[in-house]
């Protein structure tokens, strides 16, 4: 007789669970940071973040997730410190989980919504305008979808 649930089954719900733990602490670090809390406070919930996604290899159900919350708060250092390589990283991050997020999945705008993001900011730092027009179309995508 076949157990209930599979031994993978079972670590997949225990790696997915330590995944959102894992990124729940960033948030709280992050939160802390945004408080007034020193630089050790962002920089450690984006070790959490980067944790997390070590443990979301190519294929993982998480990952684009995992890759989500990693590009949000290098953006958000970015936004508060100004270290370029921040934001790059969270382009390159951001593109991979749009990626992997196809037309019709159901997170598919939010990840059109933060690489939108991630593009004007560096628009707004750098004046390239192949940034502006990538984020204006990231932008108008999802909006068919929502018209009658």
């Amino acid at each position: 007789m076949q157990p209930a649930f599979s031994q993978t089954t079972v670590l997949r719900q225990v790696g997915e669970a330590w995944i959102q733990k894992l990124h729940s602490q960033a948030d709280s670090l992050f939160a802390k940071f945004e408080q007034g809390g020193g630089t050790g406070y962002i920089d450690e919930a984006i070790d959490l973040d980067r944790r997390a996604l070590e443990l979301c290899p190519p294929g993982h159900p998480m990952r684009p997730v995992s890759l989500m919350w990693l590009a949000i708060h290098l953006s958000d250092r970015y936004n508060q410190l100004g270290a370029t390589k921040d934001i790059e990283e969270a382009i390159v991050l951001d593109r991979e989980a749009l990626n992997l997020r196809p037309q019709g999945h159901t997170d598919r705008s939010s990840s059109l919504g933060n690489l939108a993001i991630c593009l004007s900011t560096r628009y707004n730092q750098l004046g390239a305008m192949q940034d502006l027009n990538e984020a204006i179309v990231l932008d108008r995508e999802p909006l068919p979808a929502r018209t009658p």
